[in-house]
């Protein structure tokens, strides 16, 4: 019995420290602890109107502030001690800078890490719905939809700013969707900067402008190329594809660089699908060259026939100083071609018949061996490409004592070249004319 009764004594006397310290919580500290840290809570009095979580972080920054000039550096047994006051002190100094809601109540945890949890309560009618309307300017349709790409989920997370907000607090809150709409901007569409306007109500719709930066395209310039068909072949083409490249303008050229693979597939589409692709078979390769002036480069080949037109304007040179030529040719494997090219000289109207034959050594090197009819003389022959606008032609004669003519060509553009010719006993510099 005596046991039980200290026993029962003991968890008395227990159970009154244990209530002392729950209702005194500064005895538990030591004397000499202060406030660190502040932590925030934000929570709604109505679980169905939920702060958005932004706005929610935006609050807890401002408590926080708020906290951390009250009570950082205070004892936490004075901070228990004036708990009511404080609480009180940072519901209405909060009360009065909150837009939108009522602080209903503040309850400060005291620690080294105080805690403060505050409860807040919207005013009236609340954002139902937001409506994003994105002025994209004079884009093209193809073009909007990869900057739509490029933006994703842009909607959903203005509406994770706004939506469920009171519409008294949009004015304020429209800052933080600024910030959620540029901050997403400079990292998935860089190249375009952004002008935002918010107009609150129960339906909120967001204006947004997007306006590009940094160079931009002013011009396109297009070269539709081949050396296995007549140029002038290609010029039916060129509408389609000018119709096509003069929606890169204006676009920034970043963008257009980022996007290469799908403007340079949409020139592909579209170049294969004209009639003259598809009667020669001819592979397309596409290339954009970005700036403010834009080239577009299509080059169009075939693997069946060689076909070219060319004519000739020589300067410095004392006869058939003007004269045209007609290469047609067969490729009878991917590295060999049968031709014939037909010579024609004004000034004495002639014509020359010489067939012959090309083997490809690599992709920047062809020789090959051509026999002049009229002449009879055989002509041994070798081109080299020097880069995408430059090559190197040398023709010898064994029958004409070994004489050389070496010729080095630059492409002007797909219609016209120049070449200067150094022969055995004179040189002069020609235009070639590509039809």
């Amino acid at each position: 019995m005596e046991v039980q009764a200290i026993y029962r004594k003991t968890l008395q006397t227990v159970c009154l420290l244990l209530a002392i310290w729950l209702s005194f919580p500064y005895l538990a500290f030591a004397a000499d602890d202060t406030v660190d840290r502040i932590s925030v809570q934000i929570i709604s009095s109505d679980a169905t109107q939920v702060p958005p979580v932004r706005i929610a972080k935006r609050m807890s920054a401002s408590v926080n502030t708020i906290g951390e000039n009250l009570l950082i550096g205070h004892k936490v047994a004075e901070v228990a001690d004036k708990k009511n006051s404080y609480e009180k002190l940072v519901r209405e100094v909060f009360d009065r800078i909150l837009v939108g809601y009522s602080v209903t109540q503040v309850v400060i945890i005291p620690g080294e890490s105080t805690h403060i949890k505050v409860e807040v309560s919207p005013w009236g009618e609340v954002v139902h719905d937001v409506s994003l309307d994105i002025d994209y300017g004079s884009l093209s349709p193809e073009v909007i939809g990869l900057i739509k790409q490029d933006m994703g989920n842009i909607e959903e997370q203005i509406n994770s700013v706004l939506l469920g907000l009171p519409i008294d607090a949009v004015d304020w809150a429209g800052g933080v969707a600024k910030s959620v709409i540029r901050e997403l901007l400079a990292a998935q569409l860089p190249e375009f900067r952004s002008n935002l306007e918010v107009i609150p109500g129960s339906r909120t719709i967001v204006k947004l402008a997007l306006l590009p930066q940094g160079i931009t395209i002013q011009e396109v310039q297009i070269s539709l190329r081949s050396s296995s068909i007549p140029n002038i072949l290609l010029l039916q083409a060129k509408p389609a594809i000018s119709e096509l490249t003069n929606g890169l303008i204006g676009l920034p050229t970043g963008f257009v660089e980022r996007h290469r693979d799908y403007f340079t597939a949409k020139l592909h589409d579209a170049m294969i699908q004209q009639p003259v692709t598809k009667r020669y078979g001819l592979t397309v390769l596409p290339a954009i060259q970005t700036g403010s002036t834009t080239e577009v480069n299509v080059n169009v080949e075939t693997a069946k026939y060689n076909v070219s037109l060319e004519g000739y304007l020589d300067f410095g040179r004392d006869q058939d100083s003007t004269s045209a030529k007609l290469h047609v040719g067969k490729y009878t494997s991917s590295n060999d071609e049968a031709f014939v090219e037909v010579d024609f000289v004004p000034s004495t109207v002639s014509w020359r018949f010489i067939p012959g034959w090309g083997h490809r050594l690599s992709s920047a090197t062809t020789i090959g061996l051509k026999y002049v009819i009229n002449d009879q003389q055989e002509i041994y022959w070798v081109n080299q490409d020097l880069g995408e606008n430059w090559m190197l032609r040398l023709e010898r004669k064994p029958q004409a004592g070994n004489s050389n003519e070496l010729g080095v060509r630059y492409k002007i553009h797909e219609f016209l070249s120049a070449e200067y010719i150094f022969a055995d006993h004179e040189n002069w510099l020609r235009l070639v004319g590509h039809l």
